[in-house]
């Protein structure tokens, strides 16, 4: 890991650093509890029934389970990375009181390296205020004030969207490193580096990245990037040219090969952008554009570095939010998106370049074709 400027780190534990869930279940297993890992997909066990969930929080405030715990294979060697290249690492992990010295003992023998001052035993994550958080609850994140909210990919977290999110150890590190390493002088400009490019759109629901996206597309230099999604095709959609459908294995297969530029998961769907779909449209002699989340944005700036640039569609919140209530979907939905605006909007410090949608769609348009001239 490079050594860029210092960020403060809080990390989770449970399920983030050491495996919990996971081994509750199979104590609970050998106590006659028929469970599987993965019927857990509800943080609070609101899925399963009352006397499993009941059983499961009683495993875990037993002390020999938080003395038994392990850690991820590979959640050491990250603290200690982050650690080593200079970074404030914080542990902060939601635990019951009266077994607060059980978890500090276990911490205190793991990461030998940690300051000691910088373990935080509480349930009140909404009071760090931090670089970084790295936790598996949703609520969590959508509570942080932390510049950098990150999920960190688990059963129960999967619904949460508009949120940066992590799979592995090491996309973490690539995140933080990416923040510490961010350069401050003049911006990359696709005519920099060459036709053709990848433009990436960024910024929160209903900013109109995808409007802006749809009226460049009117220019011949761009071509939208098709996602594959294993979501089942709408009415009319099949031969409409937005997504590539597939199935599960399908689209195991494109991960296993390595052909995804990036992934995610949306409402229990996967979808993904492939290299073969946008060094197709480069081919072409086109521009690839495509709406993403940060996460996505950041790993197509992985890929392809200077060829990508990476744009944030500011937007007021005054804005934003008019349009979200008036978008005619659940009103959860409206609630998951606006608990998130403040998280996107931090978004924009990681991208390459920020346009206003704040006045017309065209004047939008016209700032975007400045960097690609």
């Amino acid at each position: 890991m490079k050594k860029g400027r210092p960020q403060i780190i809080a990390l989770d534990v449970d399920d983030v650093l050491f495996d919990c869930l996971r081994m509750a279940v199979e104590e609970a297993r050998k106590r006659g509890c028929d469970i599987t890992f993965d019927q857990i997909t509800d943080y609070h066990f609101g899925n399963l029934p009352k006397e499993t969930g009941e059983l499961l929080l009683e495993i875990m405030q037993e002390p020999d389970f938080y003395l038994q715990q392990t850690a991820f294979p590979g959640a050491i060697d990250m603290v200690n990375e982050l650690l080593a290249t200079g970074h404030e690492v914080i542990i902060a992990s939601a635990v019951f009181p009266k077994l607060m010295s059980f978890r500090s003992k276990k911490l205190l023998h793991v990461l030998p390296n940690l300051n000691p001052r910088n373990i935080m035993l509480g349930a009140r994550k909404d009071l760090l205020h931090v670089d970084f958080l790295l936790d598996d609850c949703l609520d969590n994140i959508q509570t942080s004030p932390a510049k950098y909210p990150v999920l960190f990919t688990q059963p129960w977290n999967m619904e949460g969207r508009d949120f940066m999110r992590v799979s592995a150890y090491q996309e973490f590190i690539q995140l933080v490193e990416a923040v510490s390493l961010a350069p401050e002088q003049s911006k990359p400009s696709l005519s920099k580096a060459g036709h053709p490019g990848l433009l990436c759109l960024v910024g929160p629901s209903a900013s109109g990245k995808s409007f802006i996206c749809d009226e460049l597309v009117r220019n011949p230099i761009f071509k939208k990037v098709r996602a594959v999604t294993t979501r089942k095709p709408r009415p009319g959609e099949e031969n409409a040219g937005e997504y590539v459908f597939a199935t599960e294995a399908e689209f195991g297969a494109y991960l296993e090969r390595g052909d995804l530029v990036e992934s995610t998961v949306y409402n229990g769907c996967r979808y993904g952008i492939t290299k073969n779909e946008i060094e197709q449209i480069w081919h072409e002699g086109r521009i690839a554009i495509k709406p993403v989340d940060i996460s996505g944005a950041l790993a197509c700036k992985k890929v392809y570095g200077d060829r990508c640039a990476t744009v944030f569609v500011r937007r007021s919140k005054e804005d934003i939010v008019s349009a979200l209530l008036e978008r005619n979907v659940p009103n959860s939905d409206k609630a998951g998106r606006l608990l998130s605006l403040d998280a996107e909007m931090n978004n924009e410090s990681l991208c390459d370049w920020t346009v206003s949608n704040n006045g017309t769609l065209d004047y939008a348009v016209q700032q975007i074709l400045k960097i690609v001239e």
